[in-house]
């Protein structure tokens, strides 16, 4: 897997964006933690990553976890994603909690599955993605009246066109298929709850207004433990409010250090 790196110290935190996403989508999230060790994977299908071998939710989180862990410090690596990356994010803090330190979850896609078609749920989510478009600058002019690219800004079109090409015939499209989100989104959407019940780490739930009636119904119940914070947003909250989800990020993890340094 490509990803995007910032060098600092504590814990590694590895971060896993949603579907169609990439590594780039963290790029703002990342500026605002300029101390720290930050992993952004492009992850399979996405950015200048292969595909995957397996979609499935469990052979993702394993190939992830094999690919970060060799880089993990004593402590273990902060896991963290949005969406179908919170999920997978959320199993690798279940199944291994030995190279965990914490878990970090923006708006994850719910544990318990949905019951929405995965061809449904990418035609509704995606499909004005996927292009063709005849040029770059109609593809970005289409992608700015997103939700996924509300208030569009430089750090935003680099990851749309991270996440683009140009065809044989001229015409851009997005570098993942309609066929292979269906794949991803097949897979998210079985029920993984009794997996995320064995999470026991530290846990931060990040979540949008939008998202909450959801969110309470499948996932919070499944960490009782975990530090909730609510932010005003859509579900593509990177993009949607980014300060307050890099506030809540920031003052979490400086939290942690404080107990930590307290409890050493």
């Amino acid at each position: 897997m490509t990803a995007l790196e910032q060098r600092g110290s504590g814990p590694l935190i590895v971060l896993m964006h949603g579907a169609a996403g990439n590594a780039l989508c963290f790029k703002p999230l990342i500026d605002a933690l300029p101390a720290r060790h930050v992993i952004a994977l492009d992850m399979p299908g996405h950015g200048g990553s292969p595909d995957a071998s397996s979609w499935e939710m469990e052979d993702l989180a394993e190939s992830v976890f094999k690919a970060a862990s060799p880089i993990a410090t004593a402590s273990g690596i902060i896991w963290g994603g949005h969406s179908w990356g919170g999920k997978l994010a959320a199993i690798i803090a279940a199944t291994h909690p030995e190279a965990t330190h914490s878990l970090l979850l923006l708006d994850p896609s719910s544990a318990s599955g949905m019951a929405i078609p995965a061809e449904m749920l990418v035609d509704m989510m995606f499909a004005r993605e996927l292009g063709p478009w005849h040029s770059l600058d109609e593809a970005k002019d289409s992608a700015r009246q997103l939700p996924q690219y509300t208030n569009w800004n430089a750090d935003l079109e680099r990851a749309f066109e991270r996440g683009v090409a140009s065809g044989p015939d001229g015409k851009w499209r997005a570098r993942i298929s309609r066929e292979t989100l269906i794949a991803i989104c097949a897979a998210v959407g079985k029920d993984h709850s009794a997996i995320g019940r064995k999470v026991a780490c530290p846990t931060l739930f990040v979540v949008a207004d939008e998202s909450l009636g959801w969110q309470e119904a499948s996932n919070f119940t499944l960490i009782p433990h975990a530090t909730r914070a609510v932010i005003r947003s859509n579900h593509w909250l990177m993009s949607a409010n980014p300060a307050e989800l890099h506030r809540a990020v920031s003052n979490w993890l400086n939290a942690a250090d404080e107990h930590q340094a307290q409890t050493a």
